[in-house]
């Protein structure tokens, strides 16, 4: 099996929408993700995986990597970072988090359904506590106008 790079399937989730400048197209094949990611300059991963349900606030996928283009930063939970640049065939163990500050290009392999779990685990806590924020403001509605019932009146 084989595709060009760019004919592989856009990922749209909630990493990618919210990680500016962040482009990523995946495959699954063997029980194995092929992604090829695009990292803008300045992709910071710090940001979006802190607080976010997540494990030390890191990636708690291992990854295998050839970076095309550019160089990545990979931080890893011990503080150590290690620089891969354009040519470096890779292994990221996790817990790690990314970094590129002058942008880069990477085809990576990771085990089928680690990321695409992982964002859903960061999206339904984010969701979730955007629902308790809600009910928890100043003027929310509460529960039953979360859930569309009707309240009560005494």
């Amino acid at each position: 099996m084989h595709k060009k790079m760019m004919d592989m399937n856009p990922v749209d989730d909630f990493v990618t929408q919210n990680t500016p400048g962040l482009k990523i197209w995946d495959e699954r094949w063997g029980g194995m993700q092929c992604a090829y990611h695009v990292f803008a300059p300045g992709t910071d991963f710090t940001d979006i995986l802190k607080g976010k349900g997540l494990e030390h606030d890191l990636c708690g996928v291992e990854h295998w990597a050839y970076v095309l283009k550019g160089t990545v930063e990979v931080i890893y939970l011990d503080g150590t970072i290690e620089s891969c640049s354009a040519g470096d065939v890779c292994f990221w163990p996790a817990p790690h988090n990314f970094k590129s500050k002058e942008g880069a290009e990477i085809i990576q392999f990771s085990t089928d359904g680690g990321l695409a779990a992982q964002g859903k685990r960061i999206q339904d806590f984010v969701a979730s506590h955007m629902k308790k924020k809600a009910l928890t403001r100043p003027g929310a509605a509460g529960p039953a106008a979360a859930t569309g019932q009707r309240r009560a009146r005494w």
